[in-house]
């Protein structure tokens, strides 16, 4: 029996990376993306939307022959993009599909991971993929630091739900600040529909967040890598006891220190 890893987002970036890592030490890699595309170091790929419930559910199948023949299991949740605008501009269909991707979806998968994982008595890990964003808001990009910021609750309340299954070991997160991967790609094209009807008084700011996302623009200094983040993946799915929180790029570790112990009044001119 081996050790088996899903991982979600799995087609580029982090998630990728995570694969490969994941192959390197043995484990049995599942790739879990939208629309896969041949994940060299994945021994198998499964198409997932986590923005349907019912497709979540439609996939126990192929994971229940997965899991029934692992000797552990590892889920981790990275999928994610960013949805940034002034939350006035938003529309509900860019708030649901926010939180859909970082919020519901996960919670789900990691839900019906765990049922599997009881039904064999075969234990289970989860890590999900958080951000900096998620303890240190930014101006233009509420919507994805509240889902993330959701995600962090939700990952830690299912931990909490489950403290009696025989099952569930533990629930990770990884908090990284920027990591070169198509994030900035992705968040420019989520933010293309708002340009054309973004309110008057923020024009000057979608102007400075597109140049800040459009290709060629200057990397923020000690941005790291996704293997970099892969690593610290890696690292809490073989831990003995494995932390609740993981934080990668200094970035984080700054806004951790400036969350925990400078006052909320000074915290919003130091971040703003």
């Amino acid at each position: 029996m081996t050790k088996l890893a899903l991982v979600t987002g799995a087609s580029a970036g982090i998630g990728n990376e995570t694969c490969a890592l994941f192959a390197q030490k043995g484990y049995r890699v599942i790739a879990l993306s939208r629309q896969p595309t041949g994940v060299e170091s994945a021994d198998r790929e499964l198409a997932l939307d986590l923005e349907s419930f019912e497709q979540i559910e439609g996939l126990a199948g192929a994971l229940d022959t997965e899991i029934a023949g692992a000797e552990r299991v590892i889920l981790v949740n990275n999928s994610g993009y960013g949805q940034f605008g002034a939350l006035r501009d938003l529309s509900e269909s860019m708030w649901q599909k926010q939180f859909s991707t970082h919020v519901f979806g996960p919670i789900k998968l990691a839900a019906v991971c765990l049922r599997l994982c009881e039904q064999h008595g075969i234990p289970l890990q989860v890590i999900a993929v958080s951000s900096v964003l998620s303890i240190a808001p930014q101006k233009m990009k509420g919507a994805y630091c509240a889902a993330k910021a959701a995600m962090n609750t939700a990952h830690e309340s299912f931990w909490f739900d489950e403290q009696g299954s025989k099952s569930l070991e533990s629930v990770s997160l990884v908090l990284p600040g920027p990591v070169v991967t198509r994030f900035r790609e992705h968040a420019l094209a989520a933010l293309q529909p708002l340009l054309g009807r973004a309110s008057a008084v923020h024009r000057e700011k979608y102007k400075a967040m597109e140049a800040a996302l459009a290709p060629g623009a200057r990397i923020k200094p000690f941005t790291a890598s996704a293997s970099d983040v892969a690593k610290k993946i890696v690292r809490a799915a073989e831990a003995t006891r494995p932390k609740p929180r993981y934080l990668v790029t200094p970035q984080t570790y700054a806004a951790e220190f400036i969350t925990r112990f400078i006052p909320r009044s000074i915290q919003r001119i130091i971040l703003r």
